[in-house]
């Protein structure tokens, strides 16, 4: 065995090297190498970077100590023939090294290269290396020196932000939350390259979950549905519960389900590797974000790490996307709210004094365009001369954090006016100032009773039930189902329901019922087919309508119902109108005056209210003579009808 004196140090390869028995090797003993040779080993033993030299016909190896981080468990391959020592990447080296052996140095860049010896399981690598031929004494090429760079650190870094980025980019546009759950879900799966990814939300208990958007690879089957947290294990549960990420890279040699029921769930349903990723909400678990194998697969620490990005960031997205919803339809809601409402809303912002908002019915109302009520100024403007004062004092309480409920007049254009009996009260900001101005404002003049709703599935029926109401000089207003009116129906003015019935079941009959019980001035008449069976329209009866016209009508008959449930409310329009304009004076009154009025109702003289106030008999006797000209009564007992036709309840005094 060689000495080999020329060439020395070199840490453990280069020991390696001394101690090698080449006298079985191609190349012979190293007395007989050539000095190029000697000199490139040389040169890769001192290197502090992975060096390969592969020398003569049978590609005979030699690499450096920075080389041995590379190789990992894998065989010795010093002295062996490259395409042994290189067994798993001799696919993608050999074109390099024939190139090189041609005297042209070949290169290349972010290669990816699966290898299994290193670690003893399937590694997805990525590589930058250079194959440069090396001359011998003759001139031709003797040998090849590749230096090498692993980068998958790199690449994985790179392609996990860009992930990341992506994501982010892709979620900013997506308004849904189940949409950002099923996007999220197919980025990460396609990048892991797994078989299925999702997410599914505990429930209140936090005893069971349901998977509700997921990704698949077109072959696993999906897992959408209800599950019970008990399926999968205690251990399980309880690490995620902690907060921790569970990772298991296969369900039959795993600690956490080691128990045989839990392992064969798993097995069921096609999870032989999984990453769970809990999301943690003010101490509890809410939600998770799965990632599932079908085959055993070493997860990467940094997969695990996206999983766990993925999770938090979507999450981010998933609440701001529920919050954009629920805003979304809060606003329908209000809009449809504004639009159906028989009073006019409006919102004005408290700094520029410019309206925000104004509903549809300001021009029913106020007999103006929407377009003239830009301003406080322009809504000061409409007011009679007589009540603007009071009105604009009013607005000005508001802003200072106030609640104003008042009365005045509007002029409209016509020279006509409106009795507007009006709610104004202040919206706040974070930080308790008055940031905006808001207001009802109900007309409480008498309505004509002229407003017809027509309620029918069905858009052409619909539109030809309005063609013969607008007809007969109706106003008319149509909704596709009982659902959407009774949205809408506390806020709609007084008028006649026109239902059509299609259904046997008289599953339409849910409106006249639930209109029957919320007592409203809204008479429901039933249009169906009866094909002679009197019970039909019986039950329609006994549902609460006020009519029932067997389908097919003349026009004659719709129109004489509908002129006979309109007369019925005149009525009662008129009661409640004259009723909520004392409710309003009620509310209208000072507290003194208020604790006055309860003192009367109690059956109290003068006397006996002052002594329960603290105040003279005089004094009582000015608040009563006060209420009794606001709420217009001539005398105690009149005054006391009017309360408690208003809703107050007069009670016996108490002579203890």
């Amino acid at each position: 065995m060689s000495t080999m004196q020329w060439l020395a140090g070199g840490g453990t390869m280069g020991a390696q090297i001394r101690s090698y028995d080449w006298s079985t090797s191609p190349l012979g003993s190293p007395e007989t190498w050539p000095q190029d040779l000697h000199a490139v080993l040389r040169v890769m033993l001192s290197a502090r970077f992975p060096v390969y030299i592969v020398w003569g016909p049978e590609l005979i190896t030699f690499y450096n100590d920075a080389s041995l981080a590379l190789r990992g468990n894998r065989p010795e391959a010093l002295g062996h023939p490259l395409p042994q020592a290189w067994a798993e990447v001799w696919k993608v080296a050999s074109p390099l090294v024939a190139q090189a052996l041609r005297g042209k140095t070949a290169y290349i860049q972010d290669v990816p290269v699966d290898i299994v010896q290193r670690k003893g399981h399937s590694e997805e690598t990525w590589w930058t290396a250079s194959f440069s031929p090396i001359p011998n004494e003759g001139g031709k090429v003797g040998g090849v020196l590749i230096i090498l760079q692993e980068v998958t650190e790199r690449v994985l870094t790179e392609q996990r932000l860009r992930l990341l980025v992506d994501l982010s980019t892709r979620l900013r546009s997506v308004a849904d939350a189940r949409d950002v759950m099923a996007t999220a879900a197919e980025m990460l799966g396609r990048h892991l390259k797994a078989n299925r990814v999702g997410y599914y939300e505990l429930s209140e208990s936090g005893a069971s979950f349901a998977v509700g958007s997921e990704w698949t690879d077109a072959v696993t089957p999906s897992l959408t549905g209800p599950y019970r947290v008990s399926d999968f294990g205690l251990l399980i549960s309880q690490e995620l519960k902690a907060g921790h990420t569970v990772r298991i890279d296969d369900v039959l040699t795993d600690p956490l389900t080691a128990e045989e029921a839990v392992a064969a769930e798993f097995l069921r349903i096609g999870k032989r590797a999984v990453i769970i990723a809990p999301l943690i909400r003010d101490g509890q678990q809410v939600a998770c974000l799965y990632v599932h194998q079908t085959t055993p697969r070493h997860w990467r620490e940094d997969e695990v790490t996206l999983v766990q990005e993925v999770a938090e960031r979507t999450w981010t997205s998933i609440l701001r996307a529920r919050a954009e919803t629920a805003l979304r339809e809060s606003e329908e809601r209000f809009r449809q709210f504004g639009e159906h409402s028989a009073d006019v809303l409006w919102i004005l912002d408290a700094e520029t004094m410019q309206m925000e908002y104004v509903s549809h019915a300001y021009e029913r109302v106020w007999g103006r365009s929407l377009s003239e009520i830009q301003t406080r100024s322009q809504w000061i403007d409409s007011i009679h001369p007589e009540d603007r004062e009071r009105a604009d004092q009013a607005t000005e309480a508001v802003l200072r954090g106030g609640t104003i409920v008042k009365e005045y007049r509007v002029v409209r254009p016509d020279g006509s006016m409106r009795h507007i009996h009006a709610t104004v009260f202040p919206i706040f900001d974070e930080h308790g100032r008055v940031q905006r101005v808001a207001g009802i404002a109900r007309d409480i003049t008498q309505h004509d009773g002229s407003m017809v709703y027509v309620v029918d599935e069905d858009e052409g029926s619909r539109g030809e039930l309005s063609l013969v109401l607008q007809g007969a000089g109706y106003q008319v207003n149509g909704f596709p189902s009982a659902r959407a009116f009774l949205e809408v129906a506390p806020v709609v003015v007084p008028g006649s329901v026109v239902l059509r019935s299609y259904g046997p079941d008289g599953g339409e009959l849910t409106l006249p019922r639930e209109l029957k019980g919320r007592r409203t001035a809204l008479p429901v008449i039933v249009v169906g087919e009866a094909h002679g069976d009197v019970n039909v329209g019986v039950q329609a009866m006994k549902a609460g309508a006020v009519d029932f016209l067997d389908a097919p009508y003349r026009s004659e008959q719709l129109l004489e119902a509908v002129a006979s449930a309109l007369a019925s409310i005149h009525d009662l329009a008129e009661r409640d109108q004259a009723t909520d304009l004392v409710r309003a004076r009620i509310a209208a009154l000072s507290s003194r005056e208020r604790e006055v009025l309860d003192g009367l109702l109690a059956g109290g003289t003068n006397k006996t209210i002052a002594r329960d106030l603290g105040i003279s008999p005089r004094t009582v006797e000015a608040h009563r003579a006060r209420i009794m000209e606001r709420l217009e009564a001539r005398s105690l007992p009149e005054l006391v009808q009017i309360a408690i036709a208003a809703g107050l309840q007069a009670s016996s005094p108490d002579r203890g």
